[in-house]
């Protein structure tokens, strides 16, 4: 059974299922749902946890014989198993421990995010259907706001709109941050403080966090200020130069193949053909409507400068070469780059 996060308390108050998987990228959603399920496991008087942590040398025997064997301590056990990186010996194991699986014991499988192809699988059906799935969902922009306000609702705080736009933009793509600055407002405030941006401005510090495929959304959609944003932040966490050029090579390779293959297809179809998923097509029609057989070579080039700049040769500093791909990314016609003055370019 797949259930929602914000379900999932509904469904533990009703009856504990053999099994429960967590899974999902975003930390503390995740993390919170998995809480649900332990507290839920000690008030049905499971005293017992078992805690393990699955990497690639884990011996999964262990879980096997422990499921298989009686507690000396207490006749119900929790098993509480975190996978970071799903792999083929893994997934060998969980099927076994399928067939095991019944009332003496409730099992936590704690994973990180699983695609559709793996939910259909042999292994996950039969796990799925014995317990129950909690698929976790980042939260979107549009949502964020809404959600700010009922997770301070919920510390006896009340936000005013603007307060809660503000702290977002603080804290973008980290809801582990966004969830501390509404702990320290507590704190500062007290309970039943009501709270305006004004206040959120002189206490919120700016813990945005980004990946580089949060850059990569920004760039293909266009959003020059927020890609700016997100990649001053990579810049200033230290994240490799070699790893961002590796991003924009990754994304400019894939709109060159899609332009090529656009001379005799759709852009859907050409999309479909590249193995990119459907809710990811809108993505590359937006870049795509900026972008044509002239600038792309032009940025191919520039990244090939930008290379040379990484290895210790001539060109550009990285910041500013960086910054200068953002622009011609989001559809902005450089005037004149260090590739103009190169006439070996």
């Amino acid at each position: 059974m797949k259930v929602r996060a914000d379900q999932l308390p509904q469904q533990l108050q009703k009856s504990l299922a053999p099994i429960y998987i967590v899974s999902g990228d975003e930390v503390l959603l995740c993390q919170e749902a998995a809480d649900s399920v332990r507290q839920a496991a000690h008030a049905a008087q499971i005293a017992e946890r078992l805690r393990y942590v699955v990497d690639a040398q884990f011996d999964w025997q262990d879980i096997i014989n422990e499921n298989q064997s009686l507690s000396l301590f207490s006749d119900r056990r929790l098993f509480d198993i975190q996978i970071d990186k799903l792999a083929e010996k893994h997934t060998k194991a969980l099927a076994q421990l399928g067939q095991s699986l019944g009332e003496d014991n409730i099992i936590l499988l704690s994973l990180p995010k699983i695609d559709a192809r793996t939910q259909k699988s042999k292994w996950f059906t039969q796990l799925e259907s014995q317990g129950v799935f909690v698929q976790v969902w980042p939260i979107d922009a549009n949502r964020l706001p809404n959600w700010v306000q009922q997770r301070a609702k919920s510390l006896q705080l009340s936000l005013s709109r603007d307060a809660a736009s503000l702290i977002c933009e603080r804290g973008e793509g980290n809801l582990l941050a966004l969830s501390q600055e509404l702990e320290k407002l507590v704190l500062i405030h007290g309970p039943g403080a009501n709270i305006e941006g004004a206040q959120v401005a002189e206490s919120v510090a700016d813990s945005s966090r980004y990946s580089i495929y949060d850059l990569s959304d920004r760039l293909l959609m266009g959003k020059t200020k927020e890609a700016m944003h997100c990649l001053n932040q990579l810049l200033a966490e230290g994240v490799e130069a070699n790893i961002i050029l590796w991003l924009f090579n990754r994304e400019i390779q894939t709109l060159v193949s899609l332009l090529a293959a656009m001379q005799t297809t759709s852009l859907r179809q050409a999309c479909q053909a590249q193995r990119i998923w459907d809710k990811r097509i809108p993505f590359y029609e937006s870049a795509m409507s900026r972008h044509n057989p002239t600038t792309l070579p032009y940025i191919q080039n520039y990244l090939a400068l930008m290379d040379q700049s990484i290895k210790g040769l001539e060109g550009p500093d990285n910041a500013t070469g960086f910054r200068n791909l953002v622009m011609m990314f989001c559809g902005y016609k450089p005037v004149c780059t260090e590739l103009d003055l190169a006439p070996h370019f």
